[in-house]
């Protein structure tokens, strides 16, 4: 064996080990993970553990703050390593980075667009949809009426249902949304870190 590492205050990985270039993790029995040492030579219950050869490993991530290490591998598969001790997940990290060397280490600060695309979106989103709403709102209010055509009034009749809500009601909706999506936003900006990177 080459390497392990106990986490026993781990939920979903309490062994990991790198053995024969394959890194495995699971939750051996209590027993197995108690007389687990260097010496030891009986490790066929590795079997039951999931194991990640390093041919298969595509990405390799670690976000500063984060408990976890990311493993991308095969088809867009991902494994996590749940770490919670920062140092214990920087050594696990750096062994992996010395032990592979075929990967290309990068560190970087993801872009605040790239890293919070999906607060983004839903911002845009919301926000045209509140255009349409809001338009259709007034023209209602001026008297005039819509009528939808057709027996799937999709999206467009949603909009126009809300729209009957009245401006007050719309705008009141609007408002009570964005200040969910910006305090998401917000939340997900705090939590942005330099991410190290070890790719094929």
């Amino acid at each position: 064996m080459k390497k392990y590492w106990k986490i026993e205050d781990s939920k979903s990985n309490k062994l990991i080990v790198i053995k024969d270039q394959n890194l495995y993790k699971g939750n051996p029995k209590h027993d197995e993970l108690q007389a687990l040492n260097s010496e030891v030579s009986n490790l066929t219950f590795l079997k039951n553990l999931f194991c990640i050869p390093y041919a298969y490993i595509k990405k390799i991530e670690n976000q500063k703050g984060k408990n976890q290490i990311k493993i991308y591998f095969g088809n867009d598969s991902e494994e996590e390593l749940k770490v919670n001790n920062a140092t214990l997940k920087t050594e696990i990290f750096e062994f992996l980075k010395q032990d592979n060397p075929n990967l290309k280490y990068s560190s970087e600060l993801p872009s605040i667009l790239k890293y919070a695309k999906g607060q983004f979106f839903a911002l845009l989103f919301s926000t045209g949809i509140f255009s349409w709403t809001l338009y259709l709102a007034i023209q209602i209010q001026s008297g005039i009426t819509y009528e939808i055509v057709g027996g799937q009034p999709g999206l467009t009749g949603i909009i126009l249902g809300l729209a009957n809500f009245g401006i007050t009601k719309v705008v009141g909706g609007y408002l009570i949304l964005l200040s969910i999506i910006l305090f998401a936003l917000f939340m997900r900006m705090k939590s942005r870190t330099e991410t190290e990177f070890l790719k094929r």
